[in-house]
């Protein structure tokens, strides 16, 4: 194994076997699914938020509060998540293909994992539900109050990319390693235990993309092409050898934009 992986636990790439290959391509054919679901489900209102400005006859397309809202919410914000996060962790899910015990047998705890991290994501979309009826209310009481809702969300989520929060967040989120030296076993000795082991990873990356989200919500939650900026952005993060770098440079660029929509909010409104 020497050799074949960094020092987080990720193959190099060069050296990917077969099995890591597929894994690769299963996760990768699942996450292209996913976006072509959620760009047939996409709501009108669900592609614009408080910084891109109301739909056309926003209150005939408002999504209401109701059940079947929630419901009908909660399943497109799933397969979204599916959408966004499942290229950003193939490196991490090869790198437990690889650390953890026991060999073949573990690779079909793989499964539990990713649905453990999954099933995280798809509880953020509680409060997700709310962040959006809540924005929607900025937008009914004017463009003005919207922008100034929406700068505040751009300053809160650039101000977290420089907490320790986020670094400790996104440390454990880039590396396998680190999860299997503390999980591994767990992970390995059933399904249930891979589950749990996969929630865990997945409070990580919320901890670590939690901002990034709310940035989305306030452009438009399922807007494609906010969706892929964001989701590119996750992906290097948590991939590239020097992610770190990338979340400190957003950060100070949405701190910058936040604060300039929240001294000018007319910036965005039209004229």
């Amino acid at each position: 194994m020497t050799g074949r992986v960094s020092a987080r636990g990720v193959p190099v790439a060069s050296a990917w076997t077969r099995v890591e290959l597929a894994l690769a391509a299963v996760l990768l054919a699942l996450a292209g699914v996913s976006w072509l679901v959620t760009a047939g489900v996409a709501m009108p209102d669900m592609r614009v938020g408080v910084l891109t400005g109301p739909p056309p006859d926003a209150m005939a397309m408002e999504t209401g509060v109701g059940p079947a809202a929630f419901g009908l919410f909660l399943a497109t914000w799933l397969v979204m998540m599916a959408a966004m996060m499942l290229p950003a962790i193939v490196p991490f899910t090869a790198g437990l293909a690889v650390l953890l015990p026991d060999g073949a047998r573990s690779r079909s705890r793989l499964l539990p994992l990713t649905a453990g991290y999954l099933l995280v994501w798809g509880l953020a979309g509680v409060l997700a539900f709310l962040l959006l009826r809540g924005f929607e209310t900025a937008t009914v009481s004017g463009t003005p109050q919207a922008v100034r809702v929406g700068a505040v969300v751009l300053l809160v989520a650039g101000a977290f990319q420089f907490t320790p929060l986020k670094r400790w967040c996104l440390v454990r989120c880039r590396s396998p390693l680190a999860l299997v030296m503390r999980h591994g076993d767990r992970a390995a000795s059933s399904h249930l235990g891979a589950l749990l082991v996969g929630t865990r990873h997945g409070g990580y990356c919320l901890g670590c993309c939690w901002a990034l989200m709310a940035v989305l919500l306030a452009v438009g939650v399922m807007n494609l092409a906010w969706m892929a900026l964001v989701a590119a952005v996750i992906t290097v993060e948590k991939v590239l050898p020097r992610g770190e770098l990338l979340s400190l440079l957003l950060g100070g660029a949405l701190v910058s934009a936040g604060a300039v929509l929240l001294a000018v909010p007319g910036l965005l409104i039209p004229a």
